[in-house]
């Protein structure tokens, strides 16, 4: 039975959804709440005590069951969930600087994971307590030893050995372990955990990851004075924070490097730097990152010598620790406060300072701190003329400082100390004191020197793999042109028999490509450039010749050359003017007024079948041709079928479908087919759609007006220069029907100013 549950939990963690790249939460809740962590863990953590208070726990289910997350039911919770608000709400705590809380939620989070057999959940909740006990209370006995359970239990769990989430806790493992050991001296042993957890890193594929352990070994440099391998990290670490928009990563990266500008004396940048993550540490209330940056900040104000920036930034810093109650940094705090006033030769003011960061320092049991109180305490005693009580203070602040090897404070002390046996007159000492500096300032040298030596081997192997890239690089170059010689040779004996088959094809394909190009231009010539539609210069290459053949056909047929009249070559014209093609370029801007007018032609052309023809003629107007066969049919048919092909393009688009149409047939008059030619046609159409124009004026909708003179109409009345004024007068005279859309009265001596004289 113990088999059979171990088989299927195996089968079913294997089974479970899972992104190397970031833990995915059930609940979105509990994802926001995520989330909110290195921004604003103050609403996190309300967001998880919400969710716990409002949602009851879902009674115990079977063991085959405890990794189901089952959330449609809004009032329950369970137990997976739960754990993972507690672990959420752990990790505000400790954010906020409430170990204790910390502490007792994660315990409650661990005990709720054993009792559902958790597996996985419960390694994953000791990593945090194992985070908890190290972020807050420094303690790396108690997190290494977190950390030892952990890695036992991966190893005797089967089950979670066929995971791939097993491969990121081994990975947050180690990086801990390198973090804690790097943090307590051991730096080879914390290097080492860094390489190995880079080998973990390569196959999570998590760029969130890889920006956290790029920052991560760079404060380990940092710490160890490797500047340029810290700055290598960092500035990859800062570069892929701003290219995810990762801005608590970019906060941290930043102070990283306004650390070790600082450092290296480069105060413009470093400022730069600190200044970014303050304002991101201020503006999500970050206290604790906060007062480190403005110690940061004003500690390189004091540098440059603006004591007055530097004391506004301790103070603030002073105010942010004394709200997180650390007496170690706010002593520190104190300290740096008490050197300012020093430097601005305000000694009430220093001795008030340094007499509060001794107490706290005692308090604390810094011994460092201690040292540097010392230090300083010597230094204030000098400049106030106790040179007797100065050498005893220094003497023993050095003593603290060799005590626990303080190479930089010892070095400040015997700079100072030498100072007061020098006004002590005491000269023996005084250069006793400057050869023990001399030392210390040597011994730094070395270890300065020794990190240079390890970034000095980093570039030597750097160096090793260009010259053997350039090597490759030569022989390389030497195969290829051995390579280029043969086949420069193979080249010209082939060349000699394809050169005429070459230039044949030369010619073959020169002749193509200009036969293609004057098909192009011809088409470019002939078609409108925003429609797509045959244009105005397609119409007066076209129509002249096709109305010459109608007149030819009918003069046949009334000659009786040929038998049966020719109804098919009769043509009836329709000049449509869309007025909706005028205003979309105001109303919509020019891109939409282009792609409109574009859609309309391309609807035209799918819409418009032969033998009907249609021209774009111009910039709202269209020219529409079809066969008349059938001389009784009405023009109200052709009007409404060009008004249902303007509504089908139209349909959801919202414009206003309204057009105006002139029609008009050929040939014109019944007795005379060649009396009009194809320009006075195009004359008569424009006059007829301008009346319909003006009708549309007078009464909403669409209008249409049709001319067409009566059959007995002589073809002397048309006989003249101008044929609107000639079919003015024919209107007037009754030779020329009209039909028209509405009832309205048409004022035709206003359609044109050469028709004004017309009565």
């Amino acid at each position: 039975m113990n088999f059979c549950r171990w088989l299927f939990c195996a089968f079913l963690i294997c089974f479970l959804p899972f992104s190397a790249s970031a833990k995915i939460y059930t609940t979105p809740i509990l994802a926001e709440a995520h989330e909110l962590l290195q921004t604003s863990p103050e609403k996190s953590l309300r967001i998880t005590d919400r969710y716990l208070k409002q949602r009851r726990m879902s009674e115990q289910t079977e063991s085959s069951r405890v990794h189901v997350n089952d959330d449609t039911d809004h009032s329950v919770r369970t137990p997976l969930n739960t754990v993972n608000a507690m672990q959420i709400k752990a990790r505000a705590h400790s954010l906020l600087n409430q170990p204790d809380r910390a502490i007792s939620t994660i315990k409650k989070a661990i005990k709720l994971a054993i009792e559902n057999e958790l597996e996985f959940t419960i390694i994953e909740t000791q990593l945090i307590y194992s985070k908890i006990y190290w972020e807050n209370l420094q303690n790396s006995v108690l997190a290494l030893k977190l950390l030892d359970n952990i890695d036992t239990t991966i190893s005797q769990s089967e089950p979670l050995k066929l995971t791939k989430q097993v491969k990121v806790l081994q990975y947050e493992t180690l990086l801990q372990r390198a973090v804690i050991e790097s943090a307590v001296g051991t730096e080879e042993k914390a290097e080492k955990l860094f390489s190995k957890a880079k080998r973990l890193l390569t196959n999570l594929d998590n760029t969130t990851a890889l920006i956290e352990y790029q920052l991560t070994l760079g404060q380990h440099y940092l710490k160890y004075n490797h500047y340029d391998l810290a700055l290598d990290r960092l500035l990859s670490g800062y570069w892929l924070s701003v290219e995810e928009d990762n801005k608590a990563q970019t906060a941290v990266a930043n102070l990283g490097l306004a650390t070790l500008f600082e450092q290296r004396s480069v105060f413009d940048k470093a400022l730069e730097h600190a200044t970014q993550a303050g304002e991101f540490f201020e503006h999500f209330k970050r206290t604790q990152p906060l007062a480190k940056t403005l110690a940061l900040i004003a500690s390189i104000y004091e540098q440059q010598g603006r004591y007055n920036l530097a004391l506004v930034h301790y103070f603030n810093a002073l105010d942010q620790e004394s709200q997180l109650k650390h007496d170690g940094r706010s002593s520190q705090l104190y300290l740096n406060i008490a050197r300012v006033y020093l430097q601005l030769y305000n000694y009430p003011k220093a001795e008030q300072y340094l007499q509060q960061a001794r107490q706290m320092a005692k308090r604390s049991g810094n011994e460092a701190l201690n040292a540097d109180t010392l230090l300083l305490e010597g230094k204030l005693l000098l400049a106030e003329g106790h040179i007797a009580k100065a050498i005893s203070t220094l003497q023993s602040g050095l003593l603290a400082a060799s005590r626990i090897g303080q190479l930089n404070l010892q070095l400040q002390g015997e700079v100072i100390l030498s100072q007061a046996f020098e006004q002590n007159s005491d000269y023996y000492n005084a250069l006793l004191s400057q050869r023990r500096y001399e030392q210390l300032f040597e011994r730094q040298q070395k270890t300065q020197l020794k990190s240079n030596v390890e970034v000095f081997k980093q570039q030597q192997r750097m160096m090793e793999r260009s010259l053997m890239l350039e090597e490759l690089e030569r022989q390389q170059f030497e195969s290829e042109k051995s390579l280029y010689q043969q086949q420069q040779v193979s080249i010209f004996l082939i060349s000699l028999l394809l050169v005429v088959s070459i230039v044949l094809w030369r010619r073959h394909s020169v002749a193509n490509m200009l036969q293609n190009r004057f098909k192009q231009l011809r088409t470019e010539f002939y078609t409108h450039p925003r429609s797509g539609l045959r244009n105005l210069r397609m119409l007066n290459a076209r129509l002249p010749d096709s109305l010459q053949q109608s007149s030819a056909n009918f003069e046949q047929w009334h000659l009786g050359d040929i038998i049966n009249e020719p109804l098919s070559d009769r043509l009836r014209f329709a000049l449509v003017e869309i007025p909706f093609l005028k205003h979309i370029y105001l109303e919509r801007g020019y891109q939409q007024g282009l792609e409109m007018e574009r859609q309309l032609g391309a609807y035209f052309q799918n819409e418009v079948c032969k033998p009907a023809r249609l021209y774009h003629f111009s910039d709202a107007m269209f020219l529409y041709i079809e066969p008349n066969s059938r001389l009784n049919s009405e023009p109200a048919q052709l009007a409404d079928s060009i008004q249902q092909l303007i509504d089908g393009f139209i349909a959801d688009r919202h414009i206003d479908n309204k057009v105006r149409i002139g029609m008009a047939e050929y040939p014109f008059l019944p007795r005379a087919y060649t009396a009009i030619n194809d320009q006075e046609l195009i004359d008569i159409l424009l006059m007829a759609t301008n009346a319909a124009r003006l009708n549309n004026k007078k009464e909403e909708g669409s209008q249409w007006v049709h001319l067409s003179a009566i059959d007995a109409a002589p073809a002397a009345s048309f006989a003249s220069d101008n044929i609107r004024k000639a079919c003015l007068q024919g209107i007037n005279n009754g030779l020329v029907k009209v039909q028209a859309s509405t009832s309205l009265e048409f004022c035709w001596n206003n359609d044109h100013d050469s028709d004004n004289k017309v009565n």
